[in-house]
């Protein structure tokens, strides 16, 4: 049952890459952010809002640090991943989009300062070396001859904005429940 849940993790993510680049030449991707997050607003607000309403206190004094973090992991990073949609696969965008575990684990080094572990550096060489192979085709050394397109460098930016939102989730450790 457990493993269920990173799958089902994974399936939404890739429906969402591919729904990004689906709807990348018919809505504005202003647009599709403006109507996803209110769409989510709607339906989430019934089971939310009374857990807010207990918490409010601790919210306003977190207000600062949880505006950044919804900067961080939601605006840009859908934002930046709705952009980068019309220039790049789906393929590429879930590529770049696995990044986010490498680029977390590089991010907590410095803003949390943990020693990398032996499972952490191999688990980050071995993530390093698979995502060189999928973007390369097969091929890695034809990478010293590839530039990144403004679409390859928003879903970067994107990654590393969902990675530094993850980071900083940890070290800030806000004391709210998950709703």
């Amino acid at each position: 049952m457990n493993l269920l849940f990173p799958l089902l993790a994974v399936l939404i993510w890739s429906v969402n890459t591919i729904v990004s680049k689906l709807s990348a030449g018919s809505i504005d991707p202003a647009a599709i952010s403006f109507y996803r997050w209110l769409l989510a607003l709607v339906v989430l607000t019934p089971f939310a809002l009374p857990g807010a309403w207990r918490h409010r206190h601790a919210i306003r004094a977190s207000l600062g640090r949880l505006l950044i973090l919804g900067l961080l992991g939601m605006v840009l990073y859908q934002s930046l991943a709705y952009y980068a949609a019309h220039s790049v696969s789906a393929v590429m965008m879930g590529i770049l989009g696995a990044t986010i575990p490498l680029l977390t684990i590089l991010l907590s080094l410095v803003v949390l300062r943990l020693a990398p572990t032996r499972g952490i550096l191999i688990g980050g060489v071995l993530s390093f070396a698979g995502l060189v192979w999928l973007v390369s085709e097969g091929h890695p050394a034809q990478l010293l001859h590839q530039r990144l397109g403004s679409g390859e460098l928003m879903m970067l930016a994107a990654s590393t904005s969902y990675a530094l939102y993850g980071v900083l989730t940890r070290r800030w450790a806000i004391p709210l429940p998950t709703w």
